[in-house]
């Protein structure tokens, strides 16, 4: 008799598509998830800088779009 993976999800669906689903499980496997190694929180950095420009993000105009308008980034001006 074969061995059942109980982490699978496709044990209890029927038909063509669970059958399809616990055979490639057995491929596939559970997501990856990860880096491999324990890795520290992100933190933020205290004054972020623009990386197009290099001048603190405080100095710069968000123009926020609003369903198919795009956001844009204006730089302050050098001068």
């Amino acid at each position: 008799m074969r061995k059942v993976n109980p982490l699978n999800p496709w044990n209890d669906v029927p038909g063509f598509w669970g059958a399809f689903g616990r055979v490639l499980w057995r491929i596939t496997g559970p997501a990856q998830v990860g880096i491999g190694r324990p890795e520290e929180p992100y933190v933020p950095p205290a004054d972020p800088r623009c990386p197009m420009c290099g001048e603190p993000m405080a100095e710069h105009e968000i123009e926020r779009g609003a369903g198919t308008t795009p956001t844009r980034l204006h730089c302050p001006t050098r001068g």
